[in-house]
């Protein structure tokens, strides 16, 4: 065999020895194979990478003063299908080459009737902190445009069939020009093709190593380059996703990439349209995020809201603002707001044109239904929900003599309480205010003069319920609320407040018997309505946003169908498993503490009911530390856990049920209450450590006998976490 050696480097360096185990056994196949053959034979040449076995799973590549350095493609949950051409040559926590391979995305239409079309668009960035992480620099790589992909544009994705999509971390398009498919990404589940484009979208190829198979439907990709993202008068529903985390590391000036996790989020925030669901692939232990509701019965709960639909008392969101569409689409809470003036283009395909003006973005439903004379389609963007929720911040809040007649029609009784803590959230967003003047006369904003000088009712109603801080004419990360402060409330004091008290106020009862003081109905929609684990107001994250490990994320339309566990999420349900990391591991984030792991529900399985048989299907990543793993939704309790350390040491547990709920009366070093009889630390058939050889270990009873059930409040929610000592290779 005749091999080329690029740049006259030798075929085995020294340096070669450095990478262990998995060398010696290349060069135990060299021997077998003949003294000319090099490591890498049957490998192809990958122009910038070095020697790429196929798949992508591994290959050789030259580091300046290292020589030839064997690598492996980032393992477990990161070494999904569509590798090869599509892994993305990274730099590790050392330096050393790191193959990233690809992640997916797939779309499965479960509708009765109606096709999808699914776009999937980037963001925007002035330092993408994505490839600075990849390449390990701090050349800013900014992104000025956005891409938007389309799956079988004009045609979709009709009822019972599949889209999959395989994304690279990014696809360089020119010399350190990058289209970053991994940060800030957005997914338009759309289900009629209106306006899905924008007037200045440019067509541009796609790039080779973005692919997509369907099954049922075939599929085509196109792409388009664009200065905008998605309107909102579109007949889709929005959600967002990010794969991996750039992050800085202790003692080290350049970010780091962290290929294993998927992070997602599904925008009922900003609007609600469609029945849709998100969970991470290859990660069978977290459920779903959102709704598996058919479409029509989900569609027969937005009406339900709006009272449209014969109730005989009157719907807490009875006047509620509606999209300007054929169909029901409904904005939230910030947007009643935030979009009540705007307008679309007077070619608009919409229900809802006055004559002589352009047609509003927002309307009410009588004018939807043709009930409207032409002076009240263009006057009426809301009705009697939106009103109530004026009604109460006049009546509430003192507004130092500013005249709101304009905008408060009725004075509410209000609880004392009540008062106190809507004028705090009023007197915290005025003192952002006043530093946002301040820093504008400063000159470190773009503007010279102040965008918005006033604070007044009509500012701080947008504010407050999109909890986002006096910025305008400035940077995004200037005058940030968490650094704003009045008396006797800083930030993350108030935040709680807001969230606990006030966005979920519904559920109180004098809240009950005086809907007239619901803070926001359109939470109650969400999450007691719809039944939906999503964000209903803009920090609702911690039920909103989910960062697990993956391979890439299932979305489905109006079904489960495609999930690959078809419970919905809930912290309650489940819990985390967390072990320590040992002294001489900490900060090196490079070094891995667990290969694989594995759950099991006991007496579901006929074949097994005990759990017998070593189910370890979820496997880490090998090149970055994750110090436990979550259990996220099971089928019932009790449950075997089983996870294996990276010297083959095997842990073994049952948890024998379900982590009772931890009360705000209770000190939280008292939760569980159950903590007893969750787990038990003593018994050797429910916790024992194993070694390589399937032998118990002598450490074994000492690191059972200290596991910890505990409860963590974050949030508006508590956590249930399983916290264990360091693994038993190390000093407990």
């Amino acid at each position: 065999m005749s091999v080329s050696y690029p740049s006259g480097k030798s075929r085995f360096p020294s340096s070669l020895l450095r990478t262990g185990m998995a060398l010696v056994v290349a060069f135990t196949l060299v021997a077998c194979g003949g003294e000319d053959d090099p490591p890498w034979k049957g490998m192809d040449w990958v122009e910038g990478v070095g020697w790429v076995a196929p798949g992508g799973t591994s290959g050789y590549s030259w580091v300046e003063g290292q020589g030839w350095v064997y690598w492996a493609a980032s393992g477990g949950v990161g070494s999904g299908p569509g590798a090869g051409s599509q892994a993305v040559a990274c730099k590790d926590y050392d330096g050393n080459p790191m193959m990233v391979n690809p992640k997916t995305i797939t779309i499965n239409n479960n509708s009765d009737i109606e096709t999808i079309y699914p776009v999937v668009a980037t963001s925007s960035n002035e330092v993408n902190e994505w490839v600075q992480a990849c390449l390990r620099t701090t050349e800013p790589y900014p992104t000025k445009l956005v891409y938007k992909l389309y799956v079988n544009e004009g045609k979709g994705i009709p009822p019972g069939s599949s889209a999959t999509i395989t994304l690279p971390l990014y696809s360089e398009i020119s010399a350190g020009n990058y289209i970053t498919w991994w940060n800030g990404g957005r997914m338009m589940l759309a289900d009629k093709n209106d306006q899905l484009r924008n007037k200045d979208d440019t067509k541009v190829d796609t790039p080779a190593s973005v692919s997509c198979y369907g099954e049922g439907v075939g599929c085509d990709l196109t792409t388009y380059s664009s200065t905008n993202q998605f309107p909102e008068n579109i007949y889709g529903q929005l959600s967002e996703f990010t794969f991996g985390d750039s992050i800085l590391t202790a003692g080290q000036s350049t970010r780091l990439l962290k290929p294993e996790n998927v992070g997602y989020n599904i925008s009922y925030v900003d609007h609600v349209y469609m029945p849709v669901a998100i969970a991470p692939r290859g990660n069978p232990y977290i459920g779903y995020s959102g709704s598996v509701q058919p479409a029509a019965q989900f569609r027969s709960k937005l009406e339900e809201f709006l009272g449209v639909n014969g109730s005989a008392s009157p719907a807490l969101g009875q006047g509620w603002p509606v999209y300007n569409l054929h169909k029901v689409k409904l904005p939230g809470g910030y947007n009643i707001f935030a979009q009540r003036t705007g307008t679309l283009h007077p070619d608009d395909d919409v229900p809802v044109k006055p004559s002589g003006t352009n047609p509003p973005v927002l309307t009410v439903w009588s004018c939807m239904q043709g009930q409207c004379t032409d002076a009240e389609k263009k006057s009426l963007r809301y009705g009697e929900a939106v009103q109530r929720i004026q009604n109460l911040w006049g009546s509430c809040v003192s507004w130092d003599g500013e005249n709101i007649s304009g905008y408060v029609t009725e004075q509410v009784v209000c609880p004392q309480e009540m008062k106190d803590k809507m004028t705090a959230i009023k007197q915290f967003f005025m003192e952002n205010h006043k530093n946002y003047l301040k820093i504008t006369a400063d000159g470190q904003c773009k503007s010279k003069t102040p965008v918005k000088p006033s604070f007044n009712y009509w500012e701080a109603m947008m504010h407050i319920y999109g909890w986002v801080p006096f910025n305008e004419g400035c940077n995004a990360n200037l005058n940030a609320l968490a650094g704003t402060s009045i008396p006797g409330w800083d930030h993350s004091k108030l935040q709680s407040m807001y969230i606990n008290d006030m966005q979920y106020n519904y559920q109180q009862a004098e809240v009950i018997a005086n809907p007239k003081l619901t803070f926001n109905p359109y939470v109650k929609l969400i999450h007691d309505g719809l039944q939906m684990n999503a964000y209903g107001f803009s920090v609702d994250d911690a039920v909103g946003f989910m960062s697990e490990l993956g391979d890439g994320l299932v979305f489905t339309v109006g079904g489960p169908r495609g999930l690959e566990n078809q419970k919905q999420f809930n912290d309650a349900d489940g819990f985390s498993v967390a072990i320590g990391v040992p002294a001489i591991l900490d900060g090196r984030a490079n070094k891995p503490l667990i290969k694989k792991y594995g759950v099991c529900s006991l007496n579901q399985s006929a074949s097994d009911p005990n759990c017998l048989d070593d189910k370890q299907d979820v496997f880490m990543p090998g090149n970055s530390q994750i110090a436990g793993f979550k259990v996220g939704s099971v089928e019932s309790y009790p449950v075997k856990v089983r996870f294996t350390d990276v010297d083959d040491n095997v842990y073994t547990f049952i948890v024998k049920e379900k982590f009772a709920a931890c009360t705000q009366s209770m000190p939280v070093s008292a939760c569980p209450s159950n903590k007893p009889s969750i787990f038990d630390k003593q018994d050797p058939q429910t916790c024992s450590v194993t070694n390589s050889k399937g032998e118990t270990h002598a450490k074994s009873h000492d690191w059972c006998v200290n596991a910890n059930p505990n409860q963590q409040r974050e949030k508006q929610l508590t956590k249930n976490y399983l916290s264990f000592p360091v693994p038993v290779g190390y000093a407990l």
